[in-house]
């Protein structure tokens, strides 16, 4: 099985803008835009920024988060190709939530293109994760720096899709791109070229 490794809110789904939704129908506004901080985007006392962010991913809301950019069509090119994915995410443990994120995935994608599905605790770190897929050089999706770093400490191939919080963060070692289609083009070519 060709496997590629990704993240899931803000690369296959749109979890921002679905969580500023949530945030105003509880009468929170957002304050300052282009940051990955809560706590400074809508005010919040910074101990409060991580209980806000595990009630939302707890919630009903993740049966019904749209697709990130061209993500849907980006995957289809990718699973026709043969490509299956392996989903880390640090979205919670709650066990319904994690139900609630697998029947999302699959509404929006179907259920062919996944692999697995592994739900880590909410903003939790990635390295140990990906420590089982070490040496094993898979494409590895992710919108934040800090786990594309991970990645290639085990020796994953990172790409980095372009969000204003990540804009300022450049690593030669890490690719960087706007959307899905460049990521499908990239790795076909890959494929291509090493034929």
């Amino acid at each position: 099985m060709k496997k590629i490794l990704t993240d899931c809110d803000g690369v296959l789904l749109g979890w921002e803008d679905s969580f500023h939704q949530w945030m105003t129908q509880k009468g929170y506004n957002k304050v300052r835009h282009a940051t990955y901080d809560l706590a400074v985007a809508y005010d919040l006392h910074r101990e409060n920024q991580h209980d806000v962010v595990k009630e939302f991913n707890a919630s009903a809301w993740m049966c019904c988060l749209p697709q990130f950019k061209d993500s849907m069509s980006g995957v289809a090119r990718l699973t026709e190709a043969g490509y299956r994915f392996d989903v880390i995410t640090s979205l919670g443990l709650d066990p319904h939530a994690k139900k609630l994120r697998q029947q999302n995935l699959d509404t929006v994608f179907g259920k062919t293109p996944w692999n697995s599905l592994t739900c880590l605790d909410t903003a939790a770190d990635k390295d140990e994760a990906l420590e089982p897929y070490r040496d094993t050089g898979l494409w590895w999706i992710e919108d934040l720096p800090k786990n594309c770093e991970a990645g290639l400490k085990v020796g994953l191939k990172p790409i980095l899709i372009t969000h204003d919080h990540n804009e300022d963060y450049y690593n030669p070692d890490v690719v960087r791109v706007k959307n899905w289609n460049e990521i499908a083009n990239m790795i076909l070519d890959d494929v291509d070229d090493a034929a």
